[in-house]
């Protein structure tokens, strides 16, 4: 063995600039049903599970779904169908007695399973008494109490997927315009898998498909459009496909609404109505195989930079990044050049490059176009005013559709 050192060679790390998993796609599912049989769940409180069989072992099963006239286990198994990576924690919550049990009413009861788990960055509600009638009535107060309430925290929920059940026959002309609501993250779901209804019996008639819609959200990237064709990170099982679609196999070979109407029975004006009104539905493309989801609308208005869910997901995470960045400097020291007393220009550039280098890391992701960070050194640090800076995130555009003029010549040029 050799006895003399000569050359140390000390291992490094970082130096390939390979990064952590990242959570854009951990959910999480909220199931109104029956919890006396299911002895492995606590009421309220949160299961992670990475396939479907994990929640099989817990009890939510196929067969609980049929004795409990629920649909725990199909919205689960949807996630993780058309999302096979995803992470999807799950919380079941008691039906009230006597009366409907509301989204809202339990809110307060989920906050704490909410704070507990931190990477969660989408909630989805199933199984409750919510309708169309009641939701737009409930939806702004779902968005404060739930929404505001983390992002006080500084915890940032991107999306809320609510459940458009049917209270009866839906008729487009009057349903409540959800874009003259201030809920920007919540989102009502008004699509159905005929092949879902027909194995209810009449049970599950008004069920609306919020597992699909959180599945189709689960495998794109945070600036993607859920009804987009096709996706950029498909399974490692679908990658051959040139498409994207919900239908696969016997599920999704139709699309209804809630109350069971064949989107294909509704005319194109009545179309946009329900998309322009705010809901999510889903369809086929003429002489195009599948079924997709139209778009990703938030019920607040159109006009708002936050009327999409991608919208929502880029800039949450944008603040996120951001905010992360910055936190090893709160409280650091802050040089100051001794002629004008203001905040140092290298202090300015460190603070600013630790900021670049986050939002860089969602440039190299595809999640961005481009992004500014400035910070203005004419500032006084101390303990009563923040030092202010301008962020500034490009989000990439969503084609919705393509308008081209087409005619026959004798000649091109």
């Amino acid at each position: 063995m050799a006895q003399l050192t000569g050359v140390s060679i000390n291992r490094m790390e970082g130096g390939l600039g390979r990064r952590a998993d990242n959570t854009d796609s951990v959910f999480l599912l909220v199931s109104c049903m029956p919890m006396d049989t299911l002895t492995e769940l606590e009421e309220y409180k949160a299961v992670r599970l990475m396939q479907t069989m994990d929640a099989e072992q817990l009890g939510v099963t196929p067969a609980y779904d049929a004795n409990q006239n629920v649909l725990a286990h199909h919205h689960i198994s949807e996630v993780f169908r058309l999302a096979p990576d995803a992470t999807l924690y799950f919380a079941g919550v008691e039906p009230a007695n006597g009366v409907d049990s509301n989204v809202k009413d339990y809110i307060a009861g989920l906050l704490p399973t909410i704070r507990a788990n931190k990477d969660i960055k989408g909630i989805g509600f199933v199984g409750f008494d919510d309708n169309l009638n009641t939701l737009p009535t409930h939806i702004e107060l779902i968005e404060t109490s739930l929404v505001d309430a983390l992002a006080l925290e500084n915890r940032f929920i991107d999306f809320v997927i609510l459940e458009g059940k049917s209270s009866g026959a839906i008729v487009v002309n009057n349903l409540v315009d959800l874009r003259t609501k201030n809920a920007k993250h919540c989102s009502v779901v008004v699509a159905q898998d005929p092949h879902i209804v027909a194995l209810g019996s009449g049970d599950y008639d008004d069920y609306a498909a919020v597992g699909s819609t959180m599945g189709m959200l689960a495998v794109r990237k945070i600036n993607e459009n859920i009804g987009s064709v096709n996706i950029k990170d498909k399974p490692r099982l679908k990658k051959a496909q040139a498409n994207y679609p919900l239908t696969d196999g016997v599920l999704w070979l139709k699309g209804w609404l809630s109350d069971g109407q064949d989107i294909e029975s509704l005319s194109k004006v009545d179309l946009k109505s329900i998309n322009d009104k705010g809901y999510i539905y889903a369809a086929s493309y003429e002489g195009y195989a599948g079924v997709y989801f139209q778009n990703s609308p938030t019920a607040i208005a159109k006009t708002s930079d936050y009327a999409y869910i991608e919208n929502n997901r880029v800039w949450n995470k944008a603040a996120r990044v951001i905010r992360l960045a910055l936190l090893p400097v709160v409280k650091s020291t802050a040089k100051k050049d001794p002629q004008s007393g203001f905040i140092k220009s290298t202090t300015i550039s460190y603070w600013e490059g630790l900021v670049n280098k986050a939002l860089e890391n969602m440039m190299i992701d595809d999640e961005i176009s481009g992004f500014d960070f400035y910070i203005n050194g004419k500032q006084i640090v101390n303990d009563e005013s923040p030092v202010t800076g301008k962020a500034q995130i490009v989000s990439d555009g969503i084609v919705h559709e393509f308008e081209i003029d087409l005619g026959l010549t004798n000649q091109v040029g």
